[in-house]
């Protein structure tokens, strides 16, 4: 028989080709009866929380096992075999609840690796109300993997390796039979943690800056548990009135200024420069050149020294609050961000005060509009104008371009000079300015920075984000000279204000290395040290070396341009004599006496302190029987 040729290539005559044969990857599991897999999985459902707690408080700098007592032990693993439990009900897998259990606690410490590494404190409830913030400035730093972080991932794989071995397990069908028991004796366990005063009675206490001595997990829930704010014990109508009363807010027909035989009021610009701070206050630190001759070189018209801010390495909204509000962050909950939590439309602040005085408001921030709930927060206290960076013309970048740099502070106040040429003549300016040329992540790019200032001595060559961080100071100093020589030829009377928001985190081990490993309050307080100079191009009282903390600044330049007070400002000037310094970290009194933040006062300073808190408590929490005419100027 014969084919003819085109038949034989037609489609359908023509051959398949055999289909390459798949050969599936089985993975090899270990023969085990029932009985000895359930004996395997119950040992690693005890023992694996067991090595995630370590390798968690590993990844921390802490060793459990040596620095931590048995209860703090006991509550951390609380936690951890929480989750296991939790995974187990959704998987019904003890397989899955073990991997699961692990990944969830594990990936908790690994990213507070990185947060401790970037801002020099650990993770907090409130920063997941932040994530935005965190995500505008997730691109300038470095994720490469630290060998604390490559040896526990190295642990995790080879657990989750081990489990692949094991034979696969059926999933289990829901048991109320099972859950109801543990679902109680997990409920009780919550109700007593959060519910009662066993851990006060336990004396644990939040960690505000690292997890050390509590552990990442317990030193988290304990901080969940204390966002609940007590009202103070003496908190009472006879004890605000009593309060109110002994400052009255002035009328805000009160003359505002007149510094030179004129009417015309004193137009007030304040800048918190971003991580503005002297590094030369920290002991042992020496320079080839100092990072800010030009602040440092003014005296006329001029007072300056330092302010102490409630927070370090990040958390640039605290200070801003703290400035704007009159408020410490000090008796709020650790961690808590008050422009995320507890910021309402018409709270007073210097905003709705030089607003009553009619003043024009303007906040400007070269950066984006989402960080720290901004606009909102703005749109609350009443700026008439705000503008983020895409509002910032011809804008300059340091340490990269548009996407990965920031702006520079001589753009930026080449850009308050414009909007104070662009406002009415003899219309009284208040401009509040955040800057961001300085903002960590330092040493990823050297672009447009020029390397002027470096470390000398015994840290010379040491520390390379210190010293781009120093070359940075530098610029800022640079760009200060430019605004003040430019506002010293202006006929308007004007004065400035800049300060830092805080110190930055430049590495992770400059600090203990300057400061010791466990230094005492006083020496920690070094790290909250900020410069600040408040400057007027026409005469003022000059003063230096003034040390207060950052709450206390807006009464200081309020007084300073003879302007209105309200009766909160006076009150804050009045606790200034007694207690200069109120911060996160602790307290100063008048004599130069620190206290931590769970030391015992001084009977005269801890009645000063409660008033605070009790006034704290009605300005922030109990803002429908505020006093208004104490905390705003009267109409």
């Amino acid at each position: 028989m014969s084919h003819s040729i085109e038949a034989s290539q037609t489609p359908e005559a023509a051959p398949r080709l055999p289909e390459k044969k798949r050969f599936p990857l089985k993975w090899p599991r270990l023969p085990l009866t029932p009985r000895q897999y359930w004996w395997v999985t119950m040992v690693l459902l005890i023992v694996v929380p067991l090595i995630s707690f370590t390798m968690v408080e590993y990844l921390n700098y802490n060793d459990p096992w040596r620095g931590f007592s048995t209860v703090q032990v006991a509550l951390n693993l609380v936690w951890y075999y929480l989750a296991e439990l939790v995974f187990y009900f959704l998987r019904g897998r003890r397989s899955g609840a073990i991997k699961l259990g692990l990944i969830f606690t594990w990936g908790f410490g690994f990213v507070n690796h990185y947060l401790i590494a970037f801002r020099g404190r650990t993770l907090f409830p409130g920063d997941f109300l932040c994530l935005g913030t965190a995500l505008n400035v997730a691109g300038g730093y470095d994720y490469r993997l630290s060998q604390r972080q490559f040896i526990t991932l190295i642990v995790v794989v080879v657990i989750f390796l081990l489990i692949k071995f094991l034979p696969k397990e059926p999933r289990k069908k829901f048991s109320w039979k099972v859950f109801l028991p543990s679902a109680g004796l997990t409920a009780v366990f919550l109700a007593v943690f959060f519910g009662t005063s066993m851990v006060e009675r336990l004396g644990i206490e939040p960690s505000m800056w690292t997890t050390r001595g509590n552990g990442l997990f317990l030193n988290f829930t304990v901080c969940m548990k204390y966002m609940r704010v007590e009202k103070p014990d003496t908190y009472s109508e006879e004890t605000l009135n009593a309060l109110g009363g002994e400052n009255i807010s002035d009328d805000v027909s009160v003359s505002v200024v007149d510094p030179d035989g004129t009417t015309r009021p004193v137009n007030v610009i304040v800048i918190m420069n971003e991580s503005f701070s002297d590094l030369s206050v920290l002991p042992g630190v020496e320079t080839n050149m100092d990072a800010m001759p030009f602040l440092r070189s003014l005296t006329e018209n001029t007072i300056k020294g330092y302010a102490y801010s409630s927070v370090f390495g990040g958390t640039t909204a605290n200070s801003e609050y703290e400035f704007l509000t009159g408020n410490t962050t000090a008796f709020l909950p650790a961690g808590t961000v008050p422009y995320q939590m507890y910021v309402s439309d018409g709270d007073p602040t210097l905003v709705s005060q030089m607003s009553a005085l009619g003043y024009h408001t303007i906040a400007a921030h070269p950066y984006r509009s989402s960080g720290w709930n901004r606009p909102s927060v703005y749109s609350n206290f009443g700026f008439d104008e705000v503008y983020f960076e895409s509002d910032f013309q011809n804008r300059t970048y340091m340490r990269g371009d548009e996407k990965t740099g920031y702006v520079t502070d001589q753009c930026d106040y080449e850009n308050l000079i414009r909007l104070y040429e662009e406002k009415e003549e003899g219309e009284p300016l208040f401009l509040f300015n955040v800057t961001m040329q300085n903002h960590s992540g330092y040493q990823m790019s050297w672009e447009n920075l020029p390397r002027e200032v470096w470390l000398t001595g015994e840290l010379e060559n040491r520390f390379q984000t210190v010293n781009q961080y120093l070359s940075l100071i530098y610029q800022s100093d640079q760009a200060l000279e430019y605004l003040i020589n430019y506002f010293s030829q202006v006929e308007e009377p004007t004065m400035i204000l800049i300060f830092g928001d805080h110190q930055p985190q430049v590495a992770t081990n400059f600090y203990t290395d300057v400061l010791g490993e466990d230094p005492d309050t006083e020496l920690a307080q070094k790290k909250q040290m900020v410069p600040f100079a408040l400057w007027a191009n026409y005469d003022i009282p000059e003063a230096e070396g003034i040390e207060l903390s950052l709450n206390y600044l807006s009464a200081l330049l309020m007084e300073a341009a003879n302007l209105p007070q309200t009766g909160y400002q006076k009150f804050l000037s009045q606790l200034r004599e007694v207690a200069p310094v109120i911060n996160t970290v602790g307290i100063r009194d008048a004599q130069g006496n620190w206290y931590g933040e769970n030391e015992a006062l001084p009977a005269d300073l801890d009645a000063a302190i409660e008033e605070y808190k009790v006034l704290l408590y009605n300005n922030i929490f109990d803002k429908a029987d505020r006093l208004e005419n104490f905390f705003s100027l009267i109409q």
